[in-house]
C-alpha cells in the first residue's frame, strides 16, 4: 500500500500535474497494529542528516500577485545563503526557459548564489506514460540548458518526474542503463510532504488580503511538515532495516515556489528543533541505502523507501492525511 496519491491538481506551469497524496487510498489502507510513535523515535537518531533539493526549476506552480519568477528566485537562493546552503540542487525543466526572459533570469540568479542544478526531464512526463525512447529523449534534450548554466559544474543528477520510475521491469531498467551510461546518478527521495499542495491557496488568499486564511495556511504547512518528515523517517528504519540503527541520511523533495520560499525560514527552524543538520545531496547519496535496487515496477511515483516498502508490502506507520478539501476551497 503506498501513502502517496492524487487528492488534488495544481498548475506547475508546463501543465496538470497530478501527484499524488494519502487520501485517496485511506479507505483500503489497513494497517496491522503499528509500533507506537515513541517506540519509532526511540529507534532514530537524535541528530539525523538532511538535503534539500527543490524541483521544477525556473518556474514552479502559479504565481501570487506581484510575485515573478526572479523575486522567488532571489529570495530562495538568499534564504539557503543564509543558512550556509550553497551547493542546493534544483531541478530543471528547460522547456520552462524558452521565450521567457523572467525564468532564464531566476535560473542564472539560482546558479550565481552558489546552488546547483539537474536534470528533471525537458517537459516533466511521466515514464508511465511515456516509451523509453521518448523519455530518455527528454533528458537528452534538457542537456544543452543545463550545459549552459552550470557550466563546469556537476549537474549529472536526475530526478524521475513524479517520482515514477517505471511500470514494468524493462522501462525501469532500460532508463537506469541508460542514466548510468551517460553519467547520472538519481536523486532520490526521502522526506516529502507535498508542500506544492499550499501554494495556489496562498496565491487567492494574498489576492484577497485574507490575513486569517493565510495565518492557518502557514500553521497547517509547518505542522504538515512536521508530521510527515517524521512519517518519513519511520518509512526509512523500516524499509533499510535501520530500526535500532544509524538512522539513513535523508533526501526532502521541495519545490522552487511562492509559498515553500515564503516558509522556508519557518521550516528549517522547524526542522533545527528536530536536530536536523543539514548537507548536500552528493555527500547524502554516499550511504550504502542508496546503492540498493528494489527492482520493482510499480506503476505509480514515490518516495525511495516507499519503493521497499510497497515491493515488499511492508506496512506503512499511521498518517493524517493532508487537510486536501480545505486547501482546494480556500479563498474562492
Amino acid at each position: 500500500m503506498m501513502r502517496s496519491v492524487l487528492a488534488f491538481s495544481i498548475m506547475l506551469g508546463i501543465g496538470l500535474l497530478t501527484p499524488r497524496t494519502a487520501a485517496a487510498f485511506q479507505s483500503s489502507y489497513q494497517p496491522a497494529t503499528p509500533p507506537t510513535v515513541q517506540s519509532f523515535k526511540d529507534t532514530l537518531d537524535s541528530h539525523p542528516i538532511v538535503a534539500l533539493t527543490f524541483d521544477d526549476l525556473p518556474a514552479a506552480g502559479s504565481l501570487p500577485p506581484g510575485e515573478n519568477r526572479t523575486k522567488i528566485a532571489t529570495a530562495l537562493a538568499a534564504e539557503l545563503k543564509a543558512i550556509h546552503l550553497e551547493g542546493t540542487y534544483g531541478f530543471v525543466n528547460a522547456v520552462k526557459l524558452e521565450n521567457d526572459p523572467d525564468a532564464q533570469q531566476a535560473l542564472r540568479i539560482w546558479v550565481d548564489a552558489g546552488m546547483n542544478i539537474g536534470n528533471h526531464t525537458w517537459s516533466h512526463p511521466s515514464l508511465a506514460e511515456s516509451t523509453v525512447e521518448e523519455y530518455e529523449s527528454e533528458i537528452a534534450r534538457g542537456e544543452p540548458a543545463l550545459a549552459q548554466y552550470a557550466g563546469a559544474r556537476d549537474w549529472h543528477w536526475f530526478r524521475y518526474p513524479y517520482l515514477a520510475e517505471g511500470e514494468t521491469l524493462e522501462k525501469r531498467n532500460a532508463v537506469r542503463a541508460w542514466l548510468s551510461a551517460h553519467g547520472y546518478r538519481v536523486a532520490q527521495v526521502t522526506l516529502s510532504f507535498d508542500d506544492y499542495a499550499w501554494n495556489d491557496a496562498y496565491g487567492r488568499c494574498l489576492a484577497k488580503q485574507d490575513t486569517a486564511a493565510i495565518a492557518w495556511l502557514r500553521q497547517s504547512y509547518l505542522e504538515g511538515a512536521a508530521e510527515y518528515i517524521q512519517l518519513g523517517r519511520r518509512e526509512s528504519a523500516i524499509a533499510f532495516h535501520r530500526e535500532g540503527r544509524h538512522e539513513i541520511p535523508h533526501v526532502m523533495l521541495l519545490h522552487a515556489m511562492a509559498f515553500t520560499t515564503l516558509m522556508l525560514p519557518d521550516l528549517i527552524e522547524l526542522m533545527r528543533k528536530e536536530g536536523f543538520q543539514f548537507a548536500q545531496l552528493p555527500k547524502v547519496e554516499q550511504d550504502p541505502a542508496y546503492a540498493l535496487n528494489p527492482d520493482a515496477a510499480l506503476h505509480y511515483g514515490t518516495s525511495f523507501p516507499g519503493q521497499f516498502m510497497d515491493s515488499r508490502h511492508l506496512t506503512y506507520p499511521p498518517f493524517t492525511p493532508h487537510p486536501n478539501e480545505k486547501l482546494q476551497s480556500l479563498c474562492r
